[in-house]
């Protein structure tokens, strides 16, 4: 049975996941609902205005009341701004599983970020969610997802032609990852604990 808690604050070496706050609007805008880049696979448009940012902002943060809602921004504690978001869904009480999907402003990508960031939600939906398995998938033109699934531990399953009749911009191969619980422990227990983090409360 899963265990719901909520979006409760996760605290890494170098990054903090917490619960969205309205405050979040200037860096959002700044650091990537504006670039079309970074919003290319995603199944909307860059915003055009910080209203439209506060507008959906307000929506997520409202959806914090629901037990069942897993959606963290990312916070870079070297520069206190939220640089991108990962959050579950797809959660499936049956087969005690979630989907894991994530962004990051294009200024920090390949640093490592979002792999710390990934692997602490990991950590998260194993540890404390009980999850058994986690799965996600990338689109074919966008390999640098693949390597942080892959840097997670997770395994490729698939290759397959996903369509999308709402926003025809993202139909494509995808490549679909998974990774359950007896596999993360194994890799827990080869790896410094500072990569495997356990998250704190509010």
């Amino acid at each position: 049975m899963l265990n719901h808690t909520g979006t409760i604050k996760i605290e890494t070496e170098r990054l903090t996941l917490r619960q969205y706050r309205m405050g979040d609007a200037p860096d959002m805008f700044r650091n990537w609902v504006t670039d079309s880049e970074v919003t290319r696979f995603w199944g909307w448009d860059p915003h055009t205005d910080i209203e439209e940012t506060q507008e959906i902002l307000a929506v997520w943060v409202g959806e914090y009341a629901k037990a069942d809602k897993y959606h963290w921004v990312i916070v870079l504690k070297s520069v206190a701004q939220a640089i991108g978001y990962i959050y579950l869904n797809e959660i499936d009480e049956a087969d005690e599983s979630a989907a894991v999907h994530f962004l990051l402003g294009r200024a920090y990508w390949n640093r490592g970020l979002m792999t710390e960031a990934c692997q602490s939600v990991l950590s998260f939906a194993f540890n404390t969610l009980y999850a058994n398995r986690i799965h996600t998938r990338h689109h074919v033109d966008n390999p640098a997802s693949g390597r942080v699934m892959q840097k997670c531990g997770m395994r490729h399953v698939k290759t397959e032609h996903r369509h999308f009749p709402e926003c025809e911009q993202i139909d494509g191969l995808y490549c679909y990852y998974e990774i359950c619980k007896t596999d993360w422990l194994g890799l827990a227990s080869l790896h410094s604990e500072s990569l495997f983090l356990t998250p704190d409360s509010e």
